[in-house]
């Protein structure tokens, strides 16, 4: 993305050239730290990104993953007051993301449903490749596998058409 982008959305809009994120058009006031999990999440928009990855450099012991709960704890309340209370998401055990439709933006109504079909089978692959990653059993493997494949198999139909 180029320091120039505008990352438009439902609600919200991201000015990366000039760090601004507004809500229906108001600035919203954010810290450097909130502005930067606000662009994370738009740059990847419905992917799940862990405190982790939110928190950036491991050699940086301002920010750890436990600060980013308090972080995005503050951001959503900022949001919520400017009008968009639900735009990220919670991904119990796995982290944060931008809700659905959050970057749905001037689009036309059928390219609007072809993008969010594909969306939506990026999202169902990605939340099935965490959960091989993170199952316990051999049964949860195996279920969760099934699902990594069916997810592919969905995207595979999706950029074919």
């Amino acid at each position: 993305m180029s320091s120039t982008d505008d990352i438009d959305g439902y609600r919200l809009r991201v000015r990366v050239h000039e760090h601004v994120v507004t809500v229906h058009g108001r600035e919203v006031n954010l810290t450097p730290r909130e502005y930067e999990i606000v662009s994370a999440l738009y740059e990847r928009p419905g992917w799940v990104l862990s405190a982790e990855q939110l928190a950036g450099d491991a050699d940086d012991s301002d920010y750890s993953p436990e600060s980013v709960s308090v972080l995005v704890s503050r951001l959503r309340h900022k949001l919520a007051e400017a009008g968009a209370p639900d735009a990220i998401e919670t991904v119990r055990g796995f982290g944060y993301r931008l809700r659905a439709g959050a970057r749905e933006g001037d689009v036309t109504s059928e390219s609007a449903e072809e993008g969010n079909a594909l969306r939506d089978a990026s999202w169902e692959l990605q939340e099935a490749v965490l959960a091989v990653e993170h199952a316990g059993t051999d049964e949860e493997r195996l279920h969760a596998v099934e699902a990594l494949e069916t997810a592919r198999r969905a995207i595979e139909a999706e950029l074919k058409e």
